[in-house]
């Protein structure tokens, strides 16, 4: 998730203002259009992302993270982690913090990637094929999790405008 919950209902708003009330000439399908708009400038106020879905992502960054910091003990070459909670967050850990440590850990694992890049040839080949796969576990785990917590695209109903 690249956007906030906030902008995200913005965007879906306006939208709607501007691409579908635009091309609607029947009056209550136009409230019903408004109806829709005030229900999700509710929702931005009242709901959030799910913290579940976040403790995920961070369970697999700190994964790879913690893996990679012990894999690289006593090599040549070293690499300053940044450090991510130890242990589990308990739940009630407010969201934005929980999107500003996946964000930290997502920074983190992408300059790893880059550090790997440059200093592939110090380390032993075996080290780093195994930080390579760590990192790239952590990344396929955030998509992974996005797919398995993402609704069935409703293509055919887009295409055809009818239920299928």
């Amino acid at each position: 998730m690249n956007n906030s919950f906030p902008r995200l209902i913005d965007g879906m708003c306006a939208t709607l203002r501007t691409e579908v009330l635009s091309r609607l000439d029947d009056e209550f399908a136009r409230g019903q259009v408004f109806g829709v708009i005030n229900l999700l400038n509710t929702f931005k106020f009242r709901a959030d992302w799910s913290a579940g879905f976040l403790l995920q992502q961070l369970a697999a960054q700190r994964t790879a993270l913690d893996g990679v910091t012990e894999l690289l003990q006593g090599q040549p070459a070293s690499v300053s982690l940044p450090a991510l909670p130890q242990g589990s967050l308990p739940v009630v850990t407010p969201i934005a913090e929980l999107l500003a440590l996946r964000d930290e850990g997502n920074r983190a694992i992408s300059a790893l990637l880059g550090w790997l890049d440059a200093e592939r040839s110090r380390l032993a080949p075996e080290v780093a094929n195994q930080v390579e796969k760590l990192l790239r576990a952590a990344m396929r785990a955030e998509v992974d999790i996005e797919l398995k917590n993402s609704p069935r695209p409703l293509f055919a109903e887009m295409s055809s405008g009818r239920e299928e």
